[in-house]
């Protein structure tokens, strides 16, 4: 009985990791379900998986992050095709016991006709930033405008004065009221990707929607 020891004890192990692995397909599979539910209920056409989103987006920095980068669950608005896109988006960092998987529900906003310069907006983190800014790290505020230069930092990698520009009072009242949501956004031309940094239940997408077409509306 003692030979059979270490085989039960390796059944053991390959029992657990297989059910770890079974535990998590079942939970996509209602993820997805859900997430095509809200679809069929919300006027979206349910795509699915959609590795080319990933493509059309790898000039934005959340597309330029980690390796195993997947779009699923993916949906589009049917009226106007290509205009409104909600996914799940994760990616994978680190390694072994420091490997970690990134998961978050974005909004890809599309407005053809509307440019606007790139940037990328998320909520300041006070200590983090602070030290960021003793080593040069970027963050552009207004003088006139304390309560927006305080909530976010604000970054671009192209012209500042044309993002000033662009930053106009009614957007930045319009992001300042909605600080305390934890905001992600990157902005390039004519397309908008706003995200929570984490997954959405289906019941929470319509705010996401909400808050990006807000944004959109005070764009100059």
């Amino acid at each position: 009985m003692q030979q059979l020891g270490p085989f039960l004890a390796v059944g053991g192990v390959i029992a657990l990791i297989a059910g770890i692995v079974y535990l998590a397909w079942l939970m996509e599979k209602k993820r997805t379900e859900a997430m095509t539910a809200y679809a069929q209920s919300h006027g979206y056409v349910f795509e699915g998986n959609t590795p080319q989103l990933i493509d059309e987006l790898s000039a934005f920095k959340l597309f330029n992050q980690g390796r195993a980068r997947t779009a699923k669950n993916t949906m589009r608005g049917s009226k106007e095709p290509g205009a409104v896109r909600i996914c799940d988006y994760q990616f994978t960092t680190g390694h072994g016991k420091h490997q970690q998987v990134h998961q978050q529900t974005i909004v890809v906003l599309k407005t053809p006709g509307r440019m606007a310069p790139h940037f990328f907006l998320r909520r300041q983190r006070a200590l983090f930033d602070a030290l960021g800014k003793v080593f040069g790290g970027q963050d552009i505020n207004f003088d006139d405008d304390e309560a927006f230069s305080k909530a976010y930092v604000l970054q671009t990698n192209g012209d500042e004065q044309q993002l000033r520009g662009f930053m106009s009072p009614g957007l930045r009242a319009s992001l300042t009221k909605m600080s305390d949501k934890n905001l992600l956004m990157e902005v390039a031309g004519d397309t908008l990707v706003l995200h929570l940094g984490r997954r959405l239940k289906p019941e929470q997408l319509d705010g996401l929607v909400a808050d990006a077409v807000n944004i959109r509306r005070n764009w100059s």
